[in-house]
């Protein structure tokens, strides 16, 4: 196909041009928290001041990597038992306890967590081999939620 100066100036044909060769932009890392349910649970929901039982399997986001699953840097199961905390409390990385909102015992979710709300947003030092600035991606089993008997409202 030939394109005629007069009907498309050489600017506009170099400007065409430039914007065909760009590269693609890079994937939008997450910015805000995904939660997408995988088993719905029908038990309890963790209320503050209650214990959270939970079994959970980290990753370091990657767009690129099925599930956007990159690297695994933790597994509860390797420590033998599922894993407790007070909910409600930041005991726990502030994304993943926002995302067990509303979850039910029995649930699993799998959370994708901006790294503003996971070890930079956190109490917790990231763990050897994971950077601050990480996005993760978090599967969650909520096994079990305890009342304790003798949690105070708070003004937290």
């Amino acid at each position: 196909m030939i394109i005629h100066s007069r009907a498309f100036p050489a600017a506009a044909v170099l400007a065409l041009s430039c914007v065909l060769l760009l590269p693609a932009p890079a994937p939008a890392a997450p910015t805000e928290i995904e939660v997408v349910d995988r088993i719905v649970g029908t038990g309890p929901e963790p209320h503050k001041g209650w214990f959270a039982i939970i079994r959970y399997t980290g990753w370091i986001y990657d767009e690129q990597a099925a599930d956007k699953k990159g690297r695994k840097f933790i597994n509860s199961d390797d420590r033998g038992a599922p894993v407790s905390f007070v909910y409600g409390f930041k005991r726990a990385l502030p994304g993943l306890e926002k995302g067990m909102e509303g979850m039910k015992a029995g649930g699993q979710r799998t959370v994708i967590i901006p790294a503003k709300l996971a070890f930079k947003g956190s109490r917790q030092e990231s763990p050897d081999g994971v950077s601050v600035d990480s996005n993760l991606v978090i599967d969650i089993e909520l096994v079990d939620v305890v009342p304790q008997a003798n949690t105070a409202p708070s003004n937290e």
